[in-house]
């Protein structure tokens, strides 16, 4: 089935989170290039008044991240932590280091009410450097 005709079968309000997950994924994909790191840490951390759950949340910054080339997991983690702190929901992004075939690898995953998000359960192989909070829901 077409991405079209999918996004046709969601609701309204799946729909709307889908495409902010999509211009939120495509905005950090840009910024990393232009914005220093202060402003664009600020931007994913702004709370907002919204009320979807983490778990819509997630679901439309993955099916986003898919069709947003250059997706990296920082990207999608600070697309994520956007999209969550604009409805309310305080969050860590945190990046790390790993060892990997002799090779140093970073990744970049969301803690959210102490649950790794985004990370498939990798964030555990990685040596935290640091951790990002949000701002705190009002």
């Amino acid at each position: 089935m077409s991405t079209v005709a999918t996004l046709f079968r969601l609701s309204a309000e799946d729909r709307r989170l889908f495409a902010r997950a999509w211009l939120a994924l495509v905005v950090a994909r840009i910024a990393l290039s232009l914005v220093d790191i202060g402003r664009l840490r600020r931007w994913a951390a702004r709370s907002g008044s919204g009320h979807r759950p983490v778990k819509r949340i997630v679901w439309a910054v993955r099916a986003a991240g898919r069709r947003v080339p250059g997706a990296t997991c920082l990207v999608s983690s600070l697309a994520l932590q956007r999209l969550l702190s604009g409805n309310g929901h305080a969050s860590e992004l945190h990046i790390g280091v790993a060892r990997r075939d002799g090779a140093l690898a970073a990744h970049a995953w969301v803690v959210c009410d102490g649950e790794a998000l985004d990370s498939g359960g990798s964030e555990d192989a990685y040596a935290r450097l640091i951790a990002w909070r949000s701002a705190e829901p009002t």
